[in-house]
């Protein structure tokens, strides 16, 4: 790079922030606006304080400049270029514009680049926010995926992407903008289904924990409290679903381990169901990292001897002459379910964060797996753990209702997916699936034909 000048056509945010970086990492930069003596950066940024604004004639037919981005919208770009397309043959223009509304059809970059066939177009930085550009401090990793049908002038986007401190990603032609265009687009892409099963399994868990309330009371001839409703009976509802979430995340790996077993190769599909809830399972974790931050944050006030009376020891009984005090303590119970509680929430925290980009691309395929997978399956281990603590106690009381209670219909799934992870852990299947997994098939015996003639 030899003081090369790029022209910025436009003056907003994501002009100037572009233009930063460009100064920043040495390039010459040349902004065009419509009206440029009220577009003076002498007052509004101390850092462009120096940088030419001229007007949008005099910055295209600029023989000096070869590159220049169009930080325009996309309904006056046309009438821009037109008046000067003669002169600006062989030069590049990146297009930093987004769609309004998703599109089947070309993509803006692309109808660009059919009117003004002599153009070379690049469709770039569309995908990143004017502060994630301008912003030093900025907290995700970031890349600048580049698209073009060009191969010079991609290969010089990307390296002037490069030099700004922007990642970039080469996408091939331009037909790779239309879906650089709808990317922006999207909300909470692939979260749909995940949060679909979330509600449908707080909602059934919140009609089977109120069905059961209106029996009990009801039988015993006892009035409800519904005044409990808002929080204990709701962080009853909370930690069922929590867990249920929980072992929903990693069950699917398991039955996948299987299904490989079963088809004798990785090279088969899925059935559709069980792609979309393996595609699912990052989404229903965190999910029921939520749930679990809530269900942690409602038994952290509750926790006294008035909600929970049986986690506590008991104190001497004071009479009307003999004044007691009064002193708490948590009893073995107490202690160990609130110990396992909180192993299994930083567990699954820890989880959770290494699954945020920014941490996963710093780790190993083993040091990730070991996050997701072991420790994932230890997190489920304690969180069962939890749960039998609470409940066992009532279990011992009433084996005829053992089957019934919350505390044992809630741990059915998790301890499915253990069952089924430790048969998968045993050293002849975990060798077989291995095997499949690296590339392995079962062949199945060929039939002999009888080739003597009778």
């Amino acid at each position: 790079m030899e003081n090369q000048t790029i022209g910025i056509l436009g003056t907003g945010n994501y002009g100037t922030a572009l233009g930063k970086r460009l100064l920043q990492a040495g390039y010459e930069t040349v902004f065009g606006s419509r009206n440029p003596l009220q577009r003076s950066f002498i007052t509004r940024d101390k850092q462009l304080s120096n940088v030419k604004v001229d007007s949008v004639k005099n910055v295209l037919t600029n023989k000096e400049i070869e590159i220049f981005i169009l930080a325009i919208p996309y309904s006056s770009m046309e009438s821009c270029l037109r008046p000067h397309k003669n002169d600006l043959v062989g030069k590049i223009f990146v297009d930093i514009s987004n769609r309004t509304k998703p599109s089947k059809f070309e993509s803006n970059a692309e109808n660009l680049a059919i009117i003004f066939p002599d153009i070379q177009f690049v469709k770039s930085f569309n995908t990143l926010s004017a502060y994630a550009v301008e912003s030093e401090n900025f907290g995700g990793s970031i890349k600048n995926f580049v698209a073009g049908n060009n191969r010079h002038a991609r290969e010089r986007i990307m390296q002037l992407s490069r030099d700004i401190g922007i990642p970039p990603v080469d996408c091939g032609n331009l037909g790779a903008a239309r879906k650089l265009e709808a990317y922006p687009l999207t909300l909470m892409s692939g979260w749909g289904i995940p949060s679909i099963y979330t509600l449908v399994t707080f909602l059934v868990w919140f009609i089977v924990v109120t069905a059961k309330i209106v029996i009990y009371y009801t039988s015993h001839n006892l009035q409800i409290s519904w005044y409990r409703m808002p929080l204990t009976f709701l962080n009853k509802i909370v930690c069922l679903t929590a867990i249920t979430l929980l072992a929903s995340s990693y069950l699917p790996g398991c039955l996948a381990g299987f299904l490989q077993i079963y088809n004798g190769t990785k090279y088969k599909d899925f059935p559709k169901w069980m792609d979309k809830w393996m595609k699912s399972r990052k989404m229903i974790g965190l999910y029921a990292l939520l749930f679990s931050f809530w269900h942690a944050g409602m038994s952290l006030v509750l926790i006294s001897p008035g909600y929970a009376n049986s986690w506590y020891l008991t104190s001497p009984h004071a009479n009307s002459s003999v004044i007691s005090p009064y002193e708490v303590h948590l009893n073995l119970k107490g202690e160990s379910l609130i110990s396992t509680g909180f192993i299994a929430l930083f567990l699954m925290l820890l989880v959770g964060i290494s699954s945020l980009p920014s941490v996963s691309e710093i780790l190993n395929w083993k040091e990730w797996r070991f996050t997701q997978s072991h420790l994932g399956y230890v997190t489920v281990f304690f969180s069962v753990m939890h749960v039998f603590i609470i409940g066992m106690p009532n279990w011992l009381k009433h084996p005829s209702s053992f089957f019934y209670s919350n505390t044992f219909t809630c741990c059915i799934l998790p301890l499915l997916t253990l069952f089924l992870k430790l048969v998968l852990c045993l050293p002849g299947v975990s060798c077989y699936v291995d095997n499949i997994r690296a590339g392995w098939e079962r062949r199945k015996p060929e039939k002999i034909e009888n080739d003597i003639p009778l």
